[in-house]
C-alpha cells in the first residue's frame, strides 16, 4: 500500500477468522476462506499472518504474539481484534444459579486485565517497531444472543442474572468496546471503528448470523470493505 504498511499480522478471534454459524454443514460453526481481511487483501495486495482463533481471548492472543516475537517475526501492522468472547460469560453455571451466595459470576476477562493487556501488546509492538491498529468489536444482536445463549440452559435463570433485561447483553459489550476506544484515544493508538461502520448499516442485522454474535457472509463482505477503505490511512509509525 501506498502508505507502506505491506505485511499485517492479526491476532483477533472469530470474528476476524472469519467464523459463521446456522448453515447446513452440521457443524457448531464453519471457518470461511473469504473473511473480511481475506478480500481486503485481494484488492490492496498486502501479506497477511492471520494468527486469528475461534473463541481467542486477549490473553491467549497476547501469548501467541510473545512466542512470534520470540522467534523474531516482524511485520509492519499489529491488529488487535478481542473482546466478543472476554466479555462473555461461562453461561451454563449462570443457568445453574446465578446468584450462588459463594461465587460471583465474572467475564472471561475483566474490564480492567483486558485493557491492561491491550496496553502491553501495543507497547510491546512499537518496542519492535511494529505499527498497532485496534479493531472495535461488531455489535451484537441482544435478542439473538439471548435466545443463543439459552439454548439448552435454564432461561428463566439467565433472565435473573440479567435483572430480567437481555438487552443487558449489549450494554456489556458496549462498556468493553467504549474501554477500546477510549484506551486508543489516551494512547495514541490508531482503530478501525468497526462498530460504527457496522451500525451505520442500513440494518446491521442484516449482516449478523443468527446467533446475533458472529457476521454472516454479507457481513464479512460489508467489513472487508471497512477495511479496503480505512487500511491506507492508516499512519506507518515506523
Amino acid at each position: 500500500m501506498e502508505n507502506g504498511i505491506n505485511s499485517i499480522a492479526v491476532f483477533g478471534d472469530s470474528i476476524l477468522k472469519g467464523a459463521v454459524t446456522g448453515t447446513n454443514s452440521g457443524h457448531l460453526f464453519d471457518i470461511i476462506a473469504e473473511n473480511s481481511l481475506a478480500l481486503a487483501q485481494r484488492t490492496l495486495g498486502f501479506e497477511l499472518n492471520n494468527q486469528s482463533v475461534f473463541g481467542n481471548i486477549i490473553s491467549k492472543a497476547q501469548r501467541k504474539f510473545a512466542k512470534m516475537m520470540e522467534r523474531g517475526e516482524r511485520f509492519d501492522l499489529g491488529i488487535i481484534e478481542s473482546g466478543g468472547n472476554d466479555c462473555d460469560y461461562d453461561w451454563p453455571p449462570v443457568s445453574e444459579n446465578p446468584f450462588p451466595a459463594d461465587i460471583s459470576h465474572k467475564p472471561r476477562t475483566t474490564l480492567s486485565d483486558f485493557i491492561r493487556i491491550i496496553d502491553e501488546m501495543t507497547s510491546v509492538m512499537r518496542g519492535n517497531k511494529i505499527t498497532p491498529l485496534l479493531m472495535t468489536m461488531p455489535p451484537l444482536v441482544p435478542d439473538w444472543w439471548f435466545e443463543h445463549i439459552c439454548a439448552g440452559n435454564n432461561r428463566d435463570n439467565i433472565l435473573r442474572f440479567l435483572d430480567g433485561n437481555p438487552h443487558k447483553l449489549y450494554e456489556n459489550h458496549e462498556r468493553y468496546n467504549i474501554a477500546i476506544v477510549d484506551f486508543a484515544r489516551s494512547a495514541d493508538v490508531q482503530f478501525v471503528d468497526m462498530r460504527k461502520a457496522m451500525l451505520d448499516a442500513p440494518n446491521y442485522r442484516n449482516l449478523m448470523c443468527k446467533d446475533g454474535i458472529h457476521p454472516n457472509q454479507k457481513g464479512y463482505e460489508y467489513m472487508a470493505e471497512v477495511w479496503v477503505r480505512e487500511l491506507p490511512k492508516i499512519k506507518k509509525e515506523f
